[in-house]
């Protein structure tokens, strides 16, 4: 949906403004709508939070400069709310009705049951695991999905992103099931990861196995070489093979076949972050390992891997051995000082 001034001109944070004024039935204060702007890179991505209808925020798409991140949210509020702006504007009920009926018929999607191998959330996953290298956990994409009105909008986030990109959300349209929302979110995230060189290098770059069993460039033929078989044959690394044996594996409970010992001895760190069932150490003193450069040095951590302890917090110090499999390093035996 695309919202236009009779002049042609797209002003979303004037319409939404205009619409808010309606809706209130007063004058809005600075406090009523506020804009918040981050930087990614080179470009930038607000958020807007309405205090004046329940402090609903709306995150807008990833834009060249602040003022048109700001029209971005500004746009995708409008969206969200599409039935009360059509209220808004209109003073009887069926033509509101009539633009409702117009939007979910140009709305509609193919049902993502009816063909679930085949969506924007499935390539998406494929897409970031090939970025991180890695099978990703549950977890670490997470959508959420809010109702307006008689529809849903959907935000998307995944934290196995590199860098500032972890930290990104990306907002579908408005749609008319909770699983088309996410759908459509999906498939923004999907166009911002695409249209980035350096992510698309990522996603492209063959898999390294890195750690003690490595074998030369000359080692037999193709899945011969480190990590117990899962290695690199004369044709290079098969990252497809690579992914469909990790996972035979992880469903048989054998992912710790693909790990290998960095340390034998115990390291000590600090905890960045933690999520609940995983999150990121780091280092007291930088790990010698070609995948150190992944993730900024950081060590990546799993509930599996701690002793004596559920959970860790933001924080705290702890030591504990380093591994490495074909996602990067890990920490195991991890336990608080």
């Amino acid at each position: 949906m695309t919202m236009m001034n009779p002049g042609g001109a797209q002003d979303f944070k004037g319409e939404l403004n205009q619409f808010l004024q309606k809706h209130c039935k007063r004058p809005l204060s600075k406090h009523d709508i506020v804009y918040t702007v981050s930087k990614f890179g080179g470009q930038s991505q607000a958020i807007v939070k309405l205090n004046c209808l329940e402090g609903q925020e709306y995150a807008g798409h990833l834009c060249a400069d602040a003022k048109s991140a700001e029209k971005s949210a500004a746009e995708q509020a409008l969206q969200a709310n599409f039935v009360l702006v059509q209220a808004a504007k209109e003073a009887q009920p069926k033509r509101m009705l009539s633009g409702e009926d117009a939007f979910s018929e140009k709305r509609a999607r193919v049902d993502p049951s009816q063909n679930p191998s085949l969506t924007p959330k499935t390539e998406l996953n494929s897409l970031i695991g090939k970025i991180a290298k890695k099978v990703l956990q549950k977890g670490e994409t997470v959508y959420v999905a809010n109702k307006i009105g008689h529809f849903y909008q959907a935000t998307v986030q995944s934290a196995a992103l590199p860098d500032e990109w972890a930290s990104r959300a990306w907002a579908g349209e408005l749609s008319a099931t909770k699983p088309q929302a996410e759908q459509s979110a999906a498939e923004q995230a999907l166009k911002d990861i695409k249209a980035d060189p350096e992510l698309m290098e990522r996603a492209n770059r063959t898999g390294k196995p890195g750690g003690k069993g490595q074998k030369s460039k000359e080692a037999g033929a193709e899945g011969e070489g480190g990590f117990g078989g899962f290695g690199r044959g004369k044709k290079g690394w098969n990252w497809g093979q690579m992914m469909q044996m990790m996972k035979t594996f992880m469903k048989q409970g054998g992912a710790s076949m693909l790990r290998e010992a960095v340390t034998e001895d115990f390291v000590t760190g600090t905890v960045l972050e933690w999520k609940g069932k995983f999150g990121w150490i780091q280092p007291d003193v930088p790990i010698e390992h070609e995948y150190a450069k992944y993730r900024d040095g950081k060590i990546w951590v799993s509930m599996k891997d701690l002793a004596g302890v559920e959970e860790l917090t933001e924080g705290q110090r702890v030591k504990f051995k380093v591994y490495v499999d074909p996602s990067g390093l890990g920490a195991e035996e991890t336990t608080i000082l």
